[in-house]
């Protein structure tokens, strides 16, 4: 037996040893004919590379393989540069007569949902926020709603956006197939299904701290980068008013934090209510998603725990169109949004509190995410600071400072062109000459 044993050993051995020659010879081959290098030149005639610093004239962004490499003074040609390789492929995007800034961010978006200004909604989504996944045909059929409104958001000039809330599995599987280059469309960071307070269906709901444990987790084996949860009503339901109470208790939502945490994973509360606001940055969210009714004492809890407000103010176009037919206690809500929100979000931002914007596209049309910043402007904010929230803040509340946010060397080219400087005028970011998303052009001015 022993000598069998090594009868086969010996073989085995020969075998690899005339193998192995072999295996290391393609390897080394596989090495030497590595992809050449991908090198794209950016000639900006301005350069806001740092929202909240000062912008630059006549630079050239080099972007090696999707990452940026240098940014060097004037406009440099592919003989000035130090590529790695005779065989770089080397191209040029010419941008010199436009006002060049980072790509932009928005971190409240359902890309799935198409409710647009006129309220009309795609087959499948029900009352949006509240229905749980019905069908497999649901899903699918979303999905492709999906992929449409993700390329109109790429399109409007926002390379990265926080995905909070949909139904099923269609938005992961959109994230990972963007991720993988086999769709286009911005980078996303999605939840899953929103937890509620609700029966414990497995599809988000949950009404105790164990339960919401459970739903929690169900959401990050689902694939979800962030947990959202709905601290208080829908501000378009009559409970969604000043004085209401949160629809979670205090142990619930500090387990559903808590559980975030063993992954890594930050919790977006949807709050109206001041009282929902407060119990929810208290517990330890890092975002509150609309916040319409913020107040001092949130302003102070929301400083101390790091918290972000994401204002969602484009809503208000839809309470503007809605409100002519609304009547009783609606009415009353609805104008009271209008005259709060905007006001509470310059508090919020007078007192310390960061803002990283947030459009609700979905609920407002997507593709339109810049109106945002508009509203951020007319109700007090300058575009300087407009562009910081959906940029610097918004790559801070995603927890991707060293990655994305800005235009510096070792991060992902990212990087949008318009006609003139939004500092002087926001409004110019609605039409988008040119977008670049990871070193590549999604769009070149025509």
């Amino acid at each position: 037996m022993i000598s069998e044993i090594m009868r086969k050993t010996a073989v085995v051995s020969t075998a690899l040893a005339i193998a192995l020659p072999g295996a290391v010879a393609a390897f080394a081959d596989a090495e030497e004919t590595k992809a050449p290098s991908e090198y794209l030149l950016v000639h900006a005639g301005s350069l806001l590379a740092v929202p909240g610093e000062a912008a630059v004239e006549q630079v050239t962004i080099v972007v090696r393989d999707g990452i940026i490499h240098e940014v060097l003074d004037g406009f440099v040609s592919r003989d000035e540069v130090d590529v790695d390789s005779d065989e770089a492929v080397v191209d040029t995007l010419d941008l010199s007569d436009y006002f060049v800034l980072p790509g932009l961010m928005d971190m409240h978006v359902h890309l799935s949902f198409e409710f647009g200004v006129d309220g009309q909604r795609s087959h499948g989504i029900g009352d949006g926020y509240a229905q749980q996944y019905k069908s497999a045909k649901d899903d699918v059929y979303n999905f492709a709603t999906a992929i449409s409104n993700a390329q109109k958001t790429l399109h409007a000039g926002y390379t990265t956006v926080r995905n909070v809330g949909s139904e099923g599995w269609h938005i992961t599987a959109l994230r990972d197939a963007i991720n993988d280059g086999n769709l286009s469309g911005p980078r996303i960071f999605t939840a899953a299904h929103t937890i509620r307070v609700g029966a414990d269906d497995g599809a988000g709901s949950c009404a105790s701290v164990d339960s919401c444990r459970r739903a929690t987790r169900a959401q990050i084996d689902m694939g979800a980068d962030v947990i959202k949860v709905y601290a208080t009503c829908s501000g378009s339901k009559p409970c969604g008013y000043q004085s209401a109470p949160s629809v979670f208790l205090e142990d619930e939502l500090r387990a559903i934090v808590e559980t975030a945490a063993t992954r890594d994973i930050r919790v977006a509360a949807h709050a109206h209510g001041t009282k929902g606001i407060n119990l929810a940055a208290s517990a330890g969210v890092a975002s509150i998603e609309h916040g319409s009714y913020n107040d001092e004492q949130s302003h102070k809890i929301m400083k101390r725990n790091g918290v972000f407000l994401v204002p969602t103010l484009s809503v208000q176009d839809n309470i503007h169109e809605d409100i002519v037919g609304a009547e009783g206690k609606m009415l009353e809500i609805m104008q009271a949004f209008l005259d709060n929100h905007g006001p509470r979000m310059l508090a919020a931002h007078k007192a310390g509190v960061k803002i990283a914007a947030g459009s609700d596209a979905g609920v407002t049309k997507h593709g339109n995410n810049a109106r945002e910043l508009e509203f951020y402007v007319e109700n007090g904010l300058t575009p300087e600071e407009a562009i910081v929230a959906a940029t610097v803040h918004a790559a801070e509340l995603l927890g991707m400072s060293d990655r994305i946010g800005t235009i510096e060397v070792g991060k992902a080219a990212d990087l949008i062109a318009v006609s003139s400087s939004p500092l002087e005028n926001i409004s110019v970011l609605k039409n988008v000459d040119a977008v670049v998303k990871d070193g590549a052009v999604v769009v070149a001015p025509q």
